[in-house]
């Protein structure tokens, strides 16, 4: 396992780790100090603890049914780590896999990964390249993968942000740009797309914790863990800030669906000191739409061979006066 370190001219600074291509620390100038805003913990945890903390999830991001694909009258059964369904990948997914440093600047480092044919069940030899850039205030996240066989990737990065650097995370504000999004059975898997009310509706901007527990969907996934479906913007589709008010972080992607996940299930994660306690974290993971490999009403993640898969989620850091 290897370390990498990079810094902005702005005073962003960024540290990650080659296991799962995790990021492990981001400070941003706040009031004249730095301000960890990522959730980590000692590096001979980050191969044990189980809630992707800073990895990248993939092969397939999220969840996908029955972990079964099938197309064009081929079936493979793939790695089902939330019986009966893949979640992130497998367990042995992309989060646990050593990535190679291609290349490192200052403010940039390229990893790269192979991810070999039946790994997890998933067809294809597929080839990742992704990019983590600093810009000023802004982190770059950048993916490209290609396939020899056709196969359905979805990259994301699982960060946990705390942009109080600590505490829960429900009295930060979110804003969503979203009109729709996924509603879940109990297993978590989606069903169709639906109209935001309530709680779910962040178009406006909402403390978290206002209305928690009020929707029906939020008590059972005892917090959001729900896909909101975007469509393209050229400013941001999400917004946080913090309890305190005194940072925002913007988000904007090119892929077609957020992830909103109020780390519901962190009790009991390692933390750098203790261990963290659920609500401590928020993930807003961009992606592809889950379980849509089997489901082409919810679009087409399928890579073809030959072809390029790209993604690009831009995060950008604003101290407020």
């Amino acid at each position: 396992m290897e370390r990498f370190s990079l810094c902005s001219d702005t005073g962003l600074h960024l540290e990650g780790i080659t296991l799962g291509a995790t990021l492990t620390s981001l400070t941003v100038p706040v009031d004249g100090a730095a301000r960890q805003v990522l959730l980590g913990c000692p590096d001979e945890e980050y191969a044990r603890q189980q809630v992707w903390l800073g990895a990248v999830a993939g092969r397939f991001a999220n969840r996908i049914g029955d972990a079964t694909l099938e197309r064009h009258g081929e079936r493979w059964s793939l790695d089902a780590n939330q019986p009966p369904h893949c979640l992130h990948g497998g367990a042995q997914g992309f989060h646990r896999r050593e990535w190679t440093i291609a290349g490192q600047e200052r403010d940039r480092v390229r990893l790269t990964l192979l991810s070999p044919d039946a790994e997890q069940g998933f067809p294809g030899n597929l080839a990742v390249s992704l990019e983590y850039r600093l810009e000023g205030n802004t982190l770059l996240i950048a993916f490209e993968a290609r396939s020899d066989r056709a196969t359905p990737v979805s990259l994301t990065s699982h960060a946990y942000f705390n942009l109080d650097g600590g505490g829960d995370v429900r009295h930060h504000r979110l804003t969503l740009k979203a009109d729709r999004y996924l509603p879940t059975r109990p297993d978590g898997i989606p069903t169709v797309p639906t109209g935001v009310e309530g709680v779910f509706d962040l178009r406006q901007g909402r403390r978290l914790l206002d209305g928690w527990g009020s929707h029906p969907q939020q008590r059972q996934a005892k917090g959001y863990d729900h896909a909101y479906l975007l469509t393209p913007r050229e400013d941001w589709h999400a917004r946080l800030l913090s309890g305190d008010g005194r940072l925002a972080m913007e988000l904007w992607s090119d892929q077609p669906s957020l992830q909103l996940y109020t780390g519901n299930w962190l009790t009991g994660t390692p933390g750098r000191e203790g261990e963290y306690r659920a609500h401590e974290g928020i993930c807003l993971e961009a992606q592809q739409v889950p379980d849509s490999p089997n489901r082409p009403e919810l679009g087409n993640p399928w890579l073809e061979a030959g072809g390029i898969y790209r993604h690009h989620t831009r995060l950008r850091f604003l101290p407020t006066p």
